[in-house]
């Protein structure tokens, strides 16, 4: 079926009017492939209920997550955001999600992972960016620190830290979480951490094992980062 031209000029053909419109071709176009977990095998593909739900979210956060978190956790599923994944650690009740920083796909990412929100008794998430995003009139005053850890939309479980202030924020699965959890008025703790190094190195790791440790998320003492294989000196 055509579509009815409309105007006058049309020499050859004029890009400004619909004078070759065919709805068929419409029909020829696939639906966008929607985003789904890539369950493990074996692994229970229904959402169930958590103590505690931790989604740790910032760029190149797999490694550091592997590394210091998820020993004792046995993997659910692979989240369709880069290298993200969820894991279930039994013996303490925790779900944890280790989420690669990934803008484009973190509103799908966030409706796939709030069943598993709604079912936790708290959720807590960890936002990871780098240093020079935070904007502070007293950006002086933090020049010595390796990172600076903020709660974010509340005083959170830690007093102690001190509440994230405008122009600073986060997005992503983290912040959607949160928000769903808030909406709904279920409990929910977000804090932010900028640092100096990411990937995480050993001394950069510190404030975000040191601030899990005093959330009750079990991690390791020390973080050691995999050797490299590669190098950037040349001869």
């Amino acid at each position: 079926m055509s579509c009815p031209g409309f105007g006058e000029v049309n020499i050859p053909s004029s890009r400004a009017f619909w004078d070759d419109c065919e709805e068929d071709e419409f029909d020829s176009i696939e639906p966008a492939t929607k985003s789904q977990l890539k369950f493990a095998v074996g692994a229970d593909e229904s959402p169930f209920a958590s103590d505690l739900f931790v989604l740790v979210e910032g760029p190149h956060i797999k490694e550091f997550c592997s590394g210091a978190l998820l020993q004792d956790a046995k993997p659910i599923c692979d989240i369709p955001a880069k290298t993200s994944s969820l894991h279930w650690n039994a013996s303490k009740g925790q779900l944890l999600a280790a989420l690669e920083e990934d803008l484009t796909s973190s509103g799908e990412v966030t409706e796939l992972l709030i069943p598993y929100a709604q079912l936790a008794k708290r959720v807590l998430t960890i936002t990871i960016k780098p240093k020079i995003e935070y904007k502070s009139e007293v950006i002086g005053r933090y020049s010595g620190h390796v990172a600076i850890v903020h709660s974010v939309g509340g005083k959170g479980d830690d007093k102690a830290v001190t509440e994230l202030e405008a122009p600073n924020f986060i997005a992503g699965v983290a912040a959607g979480i949160a928000s769903w959890r808030n909406q709904m008025e279920l409990p929910a703790s977000s804090y932010v951490i900028y640092t100096d190094k990411l990937p995480l190195d050993v001394i950069a790791a510190q404030p975000v094992l040191k601030l899990m440790q005093k959330l009750g998320v079990p991690c390791t003492e020390r973080y050691i980062p995999p050797a490299k294989d590669t190098s950037y000196l040349y001869m």
